[in-house]
């Protein structure tokens, strides 16, 4: 990806509206006072953030408990019991009836052949997906697509999924791929064949990231700037409790499809989002639908106890923050009108918007690649793989209270030093061969990388504009997508190198992405953009805010600067 050349007029699309929207030749979309207020100040002055906020988010966090039934159910799922060939020998033969000797991938005596019959130990798994369809030898990169292709179902959803966001709204686009997903988790139990199986992990991975698109951005929006990002980080404490969850039922359940029949069944508690779950309010407001953003506030207000204004005082603030939003887009564009394409290019267009776009997508990709690729080894490592997944979900609990440290020390410094810290431990690992030693910095690693998993959501929501949230969200999962398909395979194919060979490529990639960091803005405490040209007004408000004392830019140059920042 590389940016495009614009004129400063030509760097952003205004948004779509509906009937109420203005025209391009509205005075209210050009003629806004500069102090128009936030969409952040209607929400503190109408209702605040309070019991409903808690309640609504908690609620639509049970999706994230739910959610490693799929990502890291191939644990278990998946899970590779010793294996002799068995060709040769009777049908019945057992893993136990067979000499120790046996090779596992060729016939006994004939090293030429391929082996095409095998006998499993079912002493720890009566049956899992390598069991059922002989996933072992020449059939192991199978095993690894299972996984990969769920991530690669996410890309499409990713992409779509915040197109549709930002265009049709967050309920319209999650109610449908949250049936899906419930549909998607009963068939996993009762499809008999490899074909169908890979189908519908993709077709999961498609609706899991479409979810993940439109829960995360309404969460956001609905948060006020001070609460932002604890309400925003909670969210993911229920994503370690599952893990915990799919360790415990793995152990109590050891036949593969009755096992993602308990995994399926939980998924029926999304069912009630049918009532329960909110439009944007913001998003209403950018669309011009104010009498359906006044329902929703009036509802927060009552929840949360606040005495919200006369109806006429909130439409006016939400028409003025709405003719703020116009007016501070068509400083950057002259035309109301954009297409979804171009909405694409807005997250390249201008320097800083490239910049912000390209170096979250690596830093995503890397966190991605890096938990998935612990999380894997640390069950492959140890001699009880269910002890070791329920100690990686429950040193991931403390990472949810990540927004303590990203609200004392600020984003962008927690997320570096997170992204840091499993750098230099999985290189560590080199020092000593020992399993409780690489135990102990797999564990320290896997509680960096979720605390980064934590911190880029909301970071990103923070500084990318509220017209192009939906789809940068979506490019992001797209990047955690990619990662999470390629650290199978990676695994697979470079520990035939060495052992450690993983944890090297790892930790050199989790450490440029904590370089990468750097190059993103800070955004504690700051109100999210609107437009992709508050974003250049905040990086040229930074850059005069650090400029030497004194110094002052004069008419002439201050344009130069403003047109070089939007080239």
């Amino acid at each position: 990806m590389a940016p495009w050349g614009t004129n400063a007029t030509d760097a952003a699309p205004a948004p779509q509206h509906s009937i109420e929207a203005s025209s391009p030749q509205d005075p209210a979309a050009t003629s806004a006072p500069q102090d128009s207020i936030l969409f952040e100040d209607v929400l503190e002055r109408c209702c605040g953030t309070g019991r409903w906020q808690v309640m609504l988010i908690a609620y639509m966090s049970v999706m994230r408990l739910i959610f490693p039934t799929f990502s890291m159910s191939m644990m278990f799922v998946g899970a590779s019991p010793p294996f002799k060939c068995a060709d040769g020998f009777d049908l019945n033969a057992t893993f136990a009836s067979l000499p120790d000797d046996l090779p596992k991938c060729h016939p006994l005596g004939d090293n030429s052949s391929s082996c095409t019959r095998w006998a499993f130990d079912r002493s720890v798994y009566e049956s899992t997906v390598v069991t059922e369809w002989n996933l072992v030898c020449g059939r192991k990169p199978m095993l690894s697509m299972l996984q990969s292709v769920l991530m690669l179902g996410g890309i499409a959803g990713s992409l779509l999924g915040g197109q549709l966001t930002d265009r049709f709204g967050r309920r319209p686009v999650f109610l449908p791929v949250m049936l899906l997903v419930i549909a998607c988790s009963f068939s996993a139990a009762l499809v008999g064949d490899y074909v169908s199986f890979v189908v519908i992990r993709g077709l999961t991975g498609f609706a899991m990231a479409s979810m993940i698109a439109s829960q995360y951005v309404l969460v956001t929006e609905l948060s006020g700037c001070k609460h932002r990002a604890a309400l925003t980080t909670v969210t993911f404490l229920p994503f370690s409790i599952g893990i915990i969850l799919v360790a415990a039922a793995s152990y109590g359940i050891r036949t593969r499809w009755l096992l993602q029949l308990a995994f399926a069944v939980p998924s029926l508690l999304f069912l009630p989002n049918f009532w329960l779950m909110p439009e944007s309010p913001r998003w209403l407001v950018l669309k011009g639908r104010l009498d359906e953003a006044l329902v929703i506030l009036r509802q927060a207000a009552y929840w949360n106890r606040r005495k919200i204004p006369p109806d006429e005082e909130v439409l006016k603030l939400m028409e003025e923050a709405r003719r703020g939003l116009l007016a501070r887009e068509a400083a950057l564009k002259g035309t109301n009108k954009s297409s979804a394409f171009q909405r694409v290019l807005d997250l390249v267009r201008t320097r800083h918007m490239c910049i912000n776009t390209l170096a979250s997508a690596y830093v995503s990709f890397a966190i991605s690649g890096s938990y998935f690729g612990i999380s894997f080894d640390m069950t492959q490592l140890s001699s009880s793989p269910h002890l070791a997944a329920a100690l990686s979900g429950l040193v991931e609990i403390p990472s949810a209270l990540v927004f303590l440290l990203m609200n004392r020390y600020g984003r962008r410094l927690t997320l570096c030093v997170s992204l840091f810290v499993p750098s230099v431990c999985m290189f560590l690992a080199f020092i000593k061969k020992d399993s409780t030693f690489w135990m102990i910095l797999g564990l320290v690693a896997k509680l960096g990388v979720a605390i980064a998993f934590n911190i880029i959501g909301i970071y990103v929501s923070e500084f990318m504009p509220t017209q192009q949230r939906g789809l940068a969200l979506g490019v992001l999962q797209t990047a955690t997508r990619i990662g999470g398909a390629v650290s199978p395979f990676v695994v697979d194919l470079v520990s035939g190198l060495h052992e450690l060979a993983p944890s090297a490529v790892f930790g050199t990639v989790v450490l440029l992405a904590s370089l990468a960091t750097l190059l993103l803005p800070e955004t504690a405490g700051q109100p999210m953009p609107e437009t992709v040209a508050d974003v250049e007004e905040a990086y040229r408000r930074r850059k005069a805010a650090s400029a030497p004392a004194g110094r002052q830019l004069s008419g002439i140059s201050n344009a130069a600067m403003q047109r070089d920042d939007a080239l």
